[in-house]
C-alpha cells in the first residue's frame, strides 16, 4: 500500500461519513467527485497519496473514514472473517455500509456543488467492494468504479440493477498477481460477470500483492483523464 502523506488535511464530520478535502481548492468549481476507500482495519489516510496523484482542477477528492471503529486507527464498512480461509463477512453492516456511503454521496454532490451523476467511487480491497456493490446495485448514483484488488460479492452480483442502467457506469480494475488476501481470481471473476452484462472493464494487473502499485495508479490516472 502507498504509505500515508506526512501533511494531513483535517478530519470533516458535517457529512454522514467523516472524511477529509485531498485538495481543498476544488472545493469550489469542480465539475466530478472522486471518493476514496479504504480497506478494512485501516482509514482514510492510507489513501491520501492515491488522491493527491489523482486530484485535478476538475475533480474534488474526498478521502473516506468507514463508520465502523475495529481499533485505533482502524475502521471499516463491515467486520469480516477469514478464520474459514474464505472471507465471510457481517452482511447487516455491509448493508448499513452501503447507505451510510450513499447518503455521504448525495450529501457531499450538494454541498460542493457537483453535477448530478458525476461521483466517481475508487475502493482498495474492502473499500473496492463497497463501490463494486453501489455500482452494481445503485448504478444511477455512480459515474465510475476504481477497484483496486477487491472483489465483488455475490449477494450484489444476484441483485443487481438492470444491464441496461449499470451499462452507464465505467470500471477500471487492478490487482496484483501475487495477492495472498484477495487472489487476483477474484479480478477474473469481476470481469467474467460484467462481461455478462455486456461491459468490458479496463484491467490493469501488475507483478505485486494486495497493494496499490505505482504502475496501477498510473494506469489509474491515464483511464480517470480520459472520463468525461
Amino acid at each position: 500500500m502507498t504509505p500515508a502523506t506526512t501533511t494531513q488535511p483535517p478530519l470533516l464530520t458535517d457529512l454522514s461519513l467523516s472524511y477529509r478535502l485531498v485538495n481543498p481548492a476544488q472545493a469550489t468549481g469542480a465539475k466530478r467527485l472522486l471518493l476514496l476507500l479504504h480497506g478494512v482495519g485501516g482509514n482514510e489516510l492510507n489513501l491520501l497519496p492515491v488522491g493527491e496523484q489523482l486530484a485535478d482542477a476538475h475533480t474534488l477528492v474526498l478521502s473516506v473514514r468507514a463508520p465502523l471503529v475495529l481499533g485505533p486507527m482502524g475502521f471499516g464498512f463491515y467486520q469480516v472473517d477469514f478464520s474459514s480461509g474464505k472471507p465471510v463477512f457481517n452482511h447487516a453492516q455491509q448493508l448499513d455500509g452501503q447507505r451510510l456511503l450513499l447518503n455521504l454521496m448525495h450529501e457531499a454532490s450538494a454541498k460542493y456543488n457537483i453535477p448530478t451523476g458525476q461521483v466517481y467511487l475508487l475502493g482498495f480491497s474492502q473499500g473496492a467492494i463497497m463501490a463494486y456493490d453501489v455500482a452494481l446495485t445503485r448504478p444511477s448514483q455512480v459515474r465510475g468504479v476504481l477497484a483496486f484488488s477487491g472483489r465483488m460479492l455475490a449477494e450484489s452480483r444476484q441483485h443487481h440493477a438492470p444491464a441496461a442502467d449499470i451499462k452507464r457506469v465505467q470500471f477500471f480494475l487492478s490487482h496484483g498477481r501475487h495477492d495472498d488476501k484477495l487472489p487476483a481470481f477474484y479480478a477474473d471473476e469481476a470481469i467474467d460477470f460484467l462481461k455478462t452484462l455486456g461491459i468490458t472493464p479496463h484491467y490493469a494487473a501488475f507483478e505485486g500483492g494486495h497493494e496499490v502499485s505505482a504502475s496501477s495508479l498510473a494506469a489509474a490516472h491515464q483511464w480517470l483523464a480520459k472520463q468525461p
